[in-house]
């Protein structure tokens, strides 16, 4: 079997992040009740690396079939050819077995309903915490981006006054992320507002939880 070249890096710490920020984002959710949520998260943080991996290893075998190093024989090439057939079944398999939403998708959901939990509760800010930190470590443009592709936010309903603070910065962020999530152009200025809007959002969050 040939082997592949040591130059077939799947970026294996921005995928170890984002599974951090997935379990992370699971507990606090878990933490307020939102069990199912949290779930959906855990699930992702299992299979997201799988499937990660699985591309990384079907783009290499393309890449080695489409300019085989120097010296390959042709039955080395056969070999590299099936091992790639065998990788892109793998791929489709994953995709019909396993409903697979975007990571940054689930993040930003799971972002929403911390806020809309936060919006409701008279000492929040340790929630708001947890939502303006995983916004800023997802960044504004994968946040905008998972807007953009994903259906629009709900409105939220708020029901009386915001109790304190904190409860009222959640509900601003939150209301951000829904405005962020209703502009549906793809084009220079469309995703400059939306990531305006995300980084608002992140903004007040890390601000509610400020001495």
């Amino acid at each position: 079997m040939t082997a592949l070249p040591l130059q077939m890096n799947v970026g294996l710490g921005e995928q170890q992040e984002k599974v951090g920020l997935l379990r992370r984002l699971a507990g606090a959710l878990r933490g307020v009740g939102r069990h199912a949520e949290a779930g959906e998260l855990e699930r992702a943080a299992v299979v997201g690396p799988v499937l990660e991996l699985a591309y990384a290893r079907l783009k290499g075998l393309q890449q080695l079939c489409l300019d085989p190093p120097r010296g390959m024989t042709r039955a080395q090439w056969k070999d590299l050819a099936c091992q790639a057939r065998n990788a892109r079944q793998g791929v489709d398999w994953l995709h019909n077995h396993w409903y697979l939403p975007t990571e940054e998708g689930l993040l930003v959901e799971g972002v929403l309903v911390l806020l809309q939990t936060a919006g409701q509760k008279e000492h929040s800010a340790r929630l708001v915490q947890t939502a303006g930190e995983i916004l800023d470590r997802t960044g504004s443009h994968c946040v905008a981006i998972a807007l953009a592709e994903e259906d629009p936010l709900e409105e939220i309903g708020w029901h009386g006054p915001a109790a304190g603070p904190g409860a009222r910065m959640a509900r601003a962020a939150a209301t951000r992320l829904v405005e962020a999530s209703l502009i549906r152009g793809y084009g220079d200025a469309d995703e400059q507002a939306r990531m305006g809007l995300v980084e608002q959002a992140r903004d007040l969050a890390l601000k509610a939880a400020a001495p």
